[in-house]
């Protein structure tokens, strides 16, 4: 893979074109592009869900995005059986899928298991390692392949910048993006995989880094912040986990991430309600007052780090950009307001 072997990497810093930006990301999905494994696809996606967690540098810190990375992985390979390069008699399957296995078998742990249930131990050995050896090849890979315009990187600092012309124009365009590298992923897969695993294959990727249970959540919202009423209608909630929904208030199917700055507790109407839309503006206004108040009142939350109304606002906007633009209302205002 060309720019493998990179320590660093700068964008060229100059005016680009929107031709240009497209081109970078059509030479990652063409022929050009040689891939030995999968792991560009991957490093990819983990830098797309992450977008919105960069520092007003438009830094991210490779913890940040192996930590991600490590997550896609432990999914499609332990619990959905993807192999992610091709097996010949020389191989038992690349380091990471290896380190994987390793790790599933030394805290005992089964292959149903998702990556957000393992423990806090398994999590912080299993990502280092996966770091330590996937920074040297897969960083600037991905660098090499997007033209050297996409982002720059220190691996000896273990921080990746993404340029600010481009970042304007892979949130503009986040939705396409990530469908292409879904599918030039799969087609890739489809090559080295047993018809068996393939069901399903394009929803298993985009699936691969989503969290199912937010209880955690649930409960720092409604005991710590006594947020008791529907975000949406004013219903008062009751201190029971069935009849509260956590709700993500900017869609997770664009923004693919958990955060509290991004989380309310609704009542089930109105979240199945909302479903994948985007709540009115006037929403948007709640939750950025709701989140001043969760700052002041923990500051020291780690959800919170990277926050600001700014993000929030512009997040949204892309939101609409991309087409979530089937804005939402509850149909009823409760009681509780």
């Amino acid at each position: 893979m060309a720019g493998y072997n990179l320590a660093q990497g700068q964008y060229e810093n100059r005016t680009l074109s929107e031709d240009e930006m497209w081109s970078a990301f059509s030479n990652l999905f063409s022929s050009h592009s040689k891939n030995s494994s999968s792991y560009k696809f991957g490093f990819l996606k983990a830098i797309m869900d992450n977008l919105y967690n960069v520092d007003q540098k438009l830094t991210l810190t490779f913890d940040q995005l192996f930590c991600t990375f490590t997550e896609i992985y432990w999914n499609l390979v332990l619990k959905y059986g993807i192999r992610q390069q091709p097996v010949s008699k020389y191989s038992n399957g690349t380091y990471l899928e290896q380190m994987l296995n390793a790790t599933a078998a030394r805290y005992t742990i089964t292959t149903d298991i998702p990556f957000e249930s393992i423990s806090d131990k398994a999590k912080v050995e299993v990502c280092r390692k996966i770091k330590n050896k996937c920074k040297i090849n897969v960083v600037g890979a991905l660098f090499q392949d997007t033209k050297g315009l996409f982002y720059s990187f220190s691996r000896k600092e273990e921080w990746l910048q993404i340029n600010p012309q481009m970042y304007e124009f892979v949130c503009k365009h986040k939705l396409a993006i990530e469908k292409l590298n879904y599918y030039e992923w799969a087609k890739y897969l489809e090559k080295i995989n047993d018809d068996s695993v393939m069901d399903h294959l394009l929803t298993k990727i985009d699936k691969s880094s989503e969290r199912e249970n937010l209880s955690v959540y649930r409960r720092i919202l409604f005991e710590e912040f006594e947020n008791t009423t529907c975000f949406y209608c004013g219903k008062k909630l009751s201190n029971d986990g069935h009849k509260i929904h956590v709700d993500h208030f900017i869609p997770r199917t664009f923004i693919k991430d958990d955060k509290m700055w991004n989380l309310v507790l609704a009542c089930p109407t109105c979240n199945l309600q909302k479903s994948d839309k985007l709540a009115s503006v006037i929403y948007l206004e709640k939750l950025l007052d709701r989140n001043k108040r969760i700052v002041l009142l923990k500051k020291d939350a780690k959800d919170m780090e990277k926050y600001s109304d700014q993000n929030l606002r512009a997040v949204y906007y892309w939101a609409r950009f991309n087409g979530y633009d089937a804005i939402w209302k509850p149909k009823k205002s409760g009681r509780g307001r």
